[in-house]
């Protein structure tokens, strides 16, 4: 606020009309009225009287008037000192806001950076399956012709079944065979995906993001609180 009206409010709150209180502090109603509307400044002769008279408090004092208001009162010693001490507050709290934002901005930077160095990777995955074992004298077929009904001897297809699948990253071809006990085992080919496997640290992307912007709202506080 402008110091004019924080003077009025000062009259205001003693329930003082203008008479009264420049009767009290020794001034012409005028003079007060100067101040009040701002066409006057105080002498620190003034001032001390207003002060004393309204039980001003020079720091409440600063931190309620305008800087520009201020810089009217720099000859008054009391206000310059404090002017001074908000001045030096402000700066420390400027540095503050400033520093943390650099570092903030650094994580940031840093973390974004690790996120995106390390890239994603993708593997192959080829599903093979078998459908039982293949025994001793038995064609690789065995399963499609007991499938199709054309033996009896060996048993039945539901007796045979026993499926195992295998997923390997390297494609062996259309089939393969592995020796297992009691026979082999005819491995088919049922498909083939391709997967993609995210970075470890992709996690690292979102905070170091926020962290960025965090840094950024630091700097405009600072720049806010000028």
């Amino acid at each position: 606020m402008k110091f004019g009206d924080y003077l009025r409010q000062k009259r205001e709150n003693h329930n003082w009309t203008q008479p009264e209180a420049a009767a009290r502090i020794g001034i012409e109603q005028s003079y007060l009225s100067k101040l009040e509307t701002g066409k006057s400044y105080p002498s620190e002769d003034i001032y001390g009287r207003l002060s004393s008279i309204y039980d001003m408090d020079v720091q409440e004092m600063t931190a309620s008037v305008f800087s520009a208001e201020l810089d009217r009162l720099r000859e008054i010693n009391d206000v310059r000192a404090a002017v001074l001490k908000r001045q030096q507050n402000e700066t420390r709290f400027m540095r503050g806001w400033l520093v943390a934002g650099l570092i903030m901005i650094m994580i940031g930077g840093a973390a974004v950076g690790i996120a995106n160095t390390v890239p994603e990777s993708a593997r192959t995955e080829n599903l093979y399956r078998s459908e039982g074992i293949v025994r001793p004298g038995e064609p690789a077929v065995i399963f499609e012709m007991l499938r199709a009904g054309s033996t009896e001897e060996t048993g039945t297809l539901s007796e045979r079944i026993d499926y195992d699948d295998r997923v390997l990253s390297e494609n062996r071809g259309p089939s393969f065979i592995e020796n297992v006990d009691g026979g082999y085992r005819v491995y088919k080919l049922l498909g083939t995906t391709r997967k993609v496997e995210v970075s470890p640290v992709r996690w690292l992307l979102s905070p170091g993001i926020m962290f960025i912007l965090g840094g950024i709202a630091c700097f405009y506080i600072s720049r806010r609180w000028r």
